[in-house]
């Protein structure tokens, strides 16, 4: 919410902040970068192993209650094949 101060033309930001990082997770393949991400997004855990074909997006809001502020994580699950590399620049 933005409001206009009536003394000043100075704009002052109230209410909640929310902010977006973008954390890439990369790693050789069948480490558990998938593993990781979905423990910590979806508290679920799956025993069988498929591969990540590309990239798989995941996005976590986090509140902070004591500042009144949401963080929202895109973390990017970056397959760790060869044939991805070109996607990691080095």
């Amino acid at each position: 919410m933005i409001k206009m101060s009536k003394e000043s033309s100075d704009i002052v930001f109230q209410g909640r902040t929310e902010a977006i990082y973008k954390v890439i997770v990369i790693g050789d393949p069948a480490v558990g970068k998938t593993s990781l991400l979905t423990k910590f997004a979806k508290n679920k855990f799956e025993e069988r192993y498929i591969a990540t074909v590309g990239v798989n997006i995941v996005k976590e809001p986090i509140t902070l209650t004591n500042r009144d502020a949401t963080i929202n994580l895109m973390m990017w699950d970056v397959a760790g094949q060869l044939e991805y590399e070109i996607l990691v620049p080095v």
